[in-house]
Protein backbone atom coordinates (compact mmCIF):
# COMPACT_ATOMS: atom_id res chain seq x y z
CA UNK A 1 0.00 0.00 0.00
CA UNK A 2 0.79 3.61 -0.79
CA UNK A 3 2.65 5.32 1.75
CA UNK A 4 0.95 8.82 2.11
CA UNK A 5 2.02 11.96 4.97
CA UNK A 6 -0.22 14.29 5.90
CA UNK A 7 1.65 18.17 5.86
CA UNK A 8 0.64 21.89 5.48
CA UNK A 9 1.72 23.47 2.59
CA UNK A 10 2.34 27.22 2.46
CA UNK A 11 -0.79 28.38 3.00
CA UNK A 12 -1.22 26.54 6.13
CA UNK A 13 -3.80 23.87 4.47
CA UNK A 14 -3.70 20.55 5.06
CA UNK A 15 -2.00 18.57 1.71
CA UNK A 16 -1.17 14.77 1.51
CA UNK A 17 1.99 13.77 0.28
CA UNK A 18 3.15 10.54 -1.67
CA UNK A 19 6.86 9.10 -2.41
CA UNK A 20 6.48 10.98 -5.59
CA UNK A 21 6.56 14.57 -3.65
CA UNK A 22 3.35 15.41 -5.01
CA UNK A 23 1.25 17.08 -2.24
CA UNK A 24 -2.34 16.44 -3.07
CA UNK A 25 -5.34 18.39 -0.91
CA UNK A 26 -7.10 15.73 0.66
CA UNK A 27 -9.62 18.22 2.45
CA UNK A 28 -12.93 18.78 3.33
CA UNK A 29 -12.61 22.60 3.29
CA UNK A 30 -14.22 25.65 1.28
CA UNK A 31 -12.59 26.46 -1.59
CA UNK A 32 -11.23 23.40 -3.29
CA UNK A 33 -12.87 22.63 -6.65
CA UNK A 34 -15.06 20.15 -6.49
CA UNK A 35 -14.92 20.02 -2.82
CA UNK A 36 -17.80 20.06 -0.47
CA UNK A 37 -18.10 23.45 1.89
CA UNK A 38 -17.57 23.17 5.49
CA UNK A 39 -19.38 25.76 7.83
CA UNK A 40 -19.28 26.13 11.65
CA UNK A 41 -21.04 28.59 13.50
CA UNK A 42 -20.18 29.67 17.32
CA UNK A 43 -23.37 30.42 18.86
CA UNK A 44 -21.93 32.77 21.49
CA UNK A 45 -23.64 33.36 25.50
CA UNK A 46 -24.49 37.15 26.15
CA UNK A 47 -26.25 37.02 29.02
CA UNK A 48 -25.54 39.08 31.90
CA UNK A 49 -24.07 36.65 33.62
CA UNK A 50 -21.09 36.55 31.26
CA UNK A 51 -20.27 40.30 32.10
CA UNK A 52 -16.58 40.83 32.99
CA UNK A 53 -13.90 38.12 32.34
CA UNK A 54 -16.04 35.84 30.78
CA UNK A 55 -16.96 37.39 27.76
CA UNK A 56 -13.50 38.47 27.64
CA UNK A 57 -12.27 35.25 27.52
CA UNK A 58 -15.27 33.97 24.95
CA UNK A 59 -13.96 36.73 22.41
CA UNK A 60 -10.39 35.25 22.36
CA UNK A 61 -11.77 31.71 22.06
CA UNK A 62 -13.27 32.76 19.10
CA UNK A 63 -10.77 33.99 17.51
CA UNK A 64 -8.47 30.63 18.47
CA UNK A 65 -11.09 28.56 17.56
CA UNK A 66 -11.76 30.43 14.12
CA UNK A 67 -7.84 30.28 13.24
CA UNK A 68 -7.97 26.44 13.97
CA UNK A 69 -11.28 26.04 11.90
CA UNK A 70 -9.70 28.06 9.16
CA UNK A 71 -6.55 25.50 8.79
CA UNK A 72 -9.43 22.90 8.77
CA UNK A 73 -10.93 24.48 5.82
CA UNK A 74 -14.00 25.99 7.43
CA UNK A 75 -15.62 28.80 7.09
CA UNK A 76 -16.74 30.21 10.73
CA UNK A 77 -19.92 32.21 11.42
CA UNK A 78 -21.21 34.02 14.49
CA UNK A 79 -24.17 33.87 16.36
CA UNK A 80 -24.95 36.16 19.67
CA UNK A 81 -27.79 35.04 21.79
CA UNK A 82 -29.18 37.06 25.33
CA UNK A 83 -32.86 37.78 25.44
CA UNK A 84 -32.27 38.00 21.62
CA UNK A 85 -30.65 36.21 18.66
CA UNK A 86 -28.64 38.05 16.76
CA UNK A 87 -26.43 36.71 13.52
CA UNK A 88 -23.24 39.19 13.94
CA UNK A 89 -21.21 37.63 11.60
CA UNK A 90 -22.17 36.14 8.28
CA UNK A 91 -19.45 32.22 7.55
CA UNK A 92 -16.44 33.77 6.34
CA UNK A 93 -12.88 32.52 6.30
CA UNK A 94 -11.28 35.81 6.85
CA UNK A 95 -10.20 36.40 10.76
CA UNK A 96 -10.67 40.52 10.18
CA UNK A 97 -14.23 39.92 9.81
CA UNK A 98 -14.38 37.90 12.86
CA UNK A 99 -12.15 40.46 15.33
CA UNK A 100 -14.26 42.79 14.23
CA UNK A 101 -17.74 41.19 14.73
CA UNK A 102 -16.51 39.69 18.23
CA UNK A 103 -16.70 43.78 19.39
CA UNK A 104 -20.36 43.22 19.16
CA UNK A 105 -20.40 40.75 22.65
CA UNK A 106 -22.07 43.04 25.05
CA UNK A 107 -23.57 41.37 28.10
CA UNK A 108 -26.79 41.87 29.28
CA UNK A 109 -30.29 40.27 29.50
CA UNK A 110 -31.89 36.31 29.33
CA UNK A 111 -30.47 33.18 27.45
CA UNK A 112 -32.42 32.72 24.40
CA UNK A 113 -30.34 29.66 22.84
CA UNK A 114 -33.65 28.31 21.11
CA UNK A 115 -34.10 31.22 18.71
CA UNK A 116 -29.65 31.10 18.44
CA UNK A 117 -30.51 27.18 17.04
CA UNK A 118 -32.95 28.21 15.03
CA UNK A 119 -31.12 30.86 13.05
CA UNK A 120 -27.75 28.32 12.77
CA UNK A 121 -30.32 25.66 11.37
CA UNK A 122 -32.06 28.09 8.52
CA UNK A 123 -28.91 29.20 7.36
CA UNK A 124 -27.22 25.37 7.15
CA UNK A 125 -30.02 23.11 5.99
CA UNK A 126 -30.24 24.26 2.74
CA UNK A 127 -25.90 23.21 2.67
CA UNK A 128 -24.22 20.64 1.91
CA UNK A 129 -21.48 19.51 3.21
CA UNK A 130 -19.81 19.75 6.98
CA UNK A 131 -22.40 21.28 9.46
CA UNK A 132 -21.39 21.90 12.53
CA UNK A 133 -22.45 24.43 15.60
CA UNK A 134 -21.08 25.12 18.66
CA UNK A 135 -22.55 26.60 21.90
CA UNK A 136 -20.45 28.70 24.17
CA UNK A 137 -22.59 29.52 27.54
CA UNK A 138 -22.69 29.32 31.15
CA UNK A 139 -25.75 29.38 32.35
CA UNK A 140 -29.38 27.81 31.86
CA UNK A 141 -31.39 28.57 28.71
CA UNK A 142 -34.57 30.23 28.41
CA UNK A 143 -36.50 27.08 27.27
CA UNK A 144 -34.49 24.23 27.34
CA UNK A 145 -37.38 22.05 25.59
CA UNK A 146 -37.97 24.42 22.56
CA UNK A 147 -33.72 24.30 22.65
CA UNK A 148 -33.85 20.26 22.99
CA UNK A 149 -36.32 20.27 19.98
CA UNK A 150 -34.50 22.40 17.73
CA UNK A 151 -31.78 20.39 18.88
CA UNK A 152 -32.96 17.38 17.75
CA UNK A 153 -34.11 18.53 14.50
CA UNK A 154 -30.37 19.92 13.47
CA UNK A 155 -28.84 16.42 14.54
CA UNK A 156 -31.47 14.57 11.88
CA UNK A 157 -30.01 16.93 8.90
CA UNK A 158 -26.86 15.78 9.98
CA UNK A 159 -25.34 19.06 11.99
CA UNK A 160 -22.96 18.15 14.21
CA UNK A 161 -23.34 19.89 17.95
CA UNK A 162 -20.31 20.91 19.54
CA UNK A 163 -20.63 22.68 23.52
CA UNK A 164 -18.63 24.38 25.83
CA UNK A 165 -19.90 25.25 29.34
CA UNK A 166 -18.20 26.68 32.45
CA UNK A 167 -19.07 24.55 35.53
CA UNK A 168 -21.78 26.64 36.82
CA UNK A 169 -23.94 25.83 33.39
CA UNK A 170 -27.23 23.51 33.13
CA UNK A 171 -24.79 20.13 32.51
CA UNK A 172 -27.64 17.91 32.14
CA UNK A 173 -29.06 19.89 29.11
CA UNK A 174 -25.72 20.62 27.72
CA UNK A 175 -24.86 16.43 27.59
CA UNK A 176 -28.43 15.92 25.42
CA UNK A 177 -28.25 19.22 23.49
CA UNK A 178 -24.35 18.28 22.03
CA UNK A 179 -24.16 15.37 19.57
CA UNK A 180 -21.57 13.09 21.78
CA UNK A 181 -20.28 12.89 25.52
CA UNK A 182 -17.01 14.09 23.52
CA UNK A 183 -18.17 17.22 22.45
CA UNK A 184 -19.44 18.38 25.36
CA UNK A 185 -16.51 19.89 27.07
CA UNK A 186 -16.63 21.62 30.87
CA UNK A 187 -14.16 24.19 31.62
CA UNK A 188 -13.51 26.93 34.60
CA UNK A 189 -14.73 30.31 33.69
CA UNK A 190 -11.29 31.73 33.13
CA UNK A 191 -10.46 28.89 30.75
CA UNK A 192 -13.14 29.89 28.17
CA UNK A 193 -10.20 30.72 25.63
CA UNK A 194 -8.01 27.10 26.23
CA UNK A 195 -11.51 25.45 26.32
CA UNK A 196 -12.52 26.87 22.66
CA UNK A 197 -8.92 25.74 21.37
CA UNK A 198 -9.39 22.21 22.42
CA UNK A 199 -12.80 22.17 21.14
CA UNK A 200 -11.87 23.61 17.62
CA UNK A 201 -9.34 19.88 17.30
CA UNK A 202 -12.68 18.04 17.31
CA UNK A 203 -14.11 20.06 14.49
CA UNK A 204 -14.72 16.77 11.87
CA UNK A 205 -12.29 16.95 8.93
CA UNK A 206 -13.26 14.66 5.81
CA UNK A 207 -10.57 13.91 3.32
CA UNK A 208 -11.79 14.05 -0.35
CA UNK A 209 -8.81 13.05 -2.78
CA UNK A 210 -8.58 15.01 -5.52
CA UNK A 211 -9.09 12.73 -9.13
CA UNK A 212 -6.37 13.48 -11.23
Amino acid sequence: MEKKILSLNEAGKIVVKSPDGKARSLFSGFGFPGQREAIVFLLVDCSSSMEGEKIDQVKQGVLDFAKTAFRKGYRVGLISFAGLAAMICEPTGRIPLVSGAIEQFVAYGGTNLTDALKMAFNELRRKKGLKTVLVATDGFPDDPNSALEIARIMKKDKIEILCISTEDADQDFLAKLASRKDLNLKVEGNEFRKGMDAIARKLPVQFLEDKR
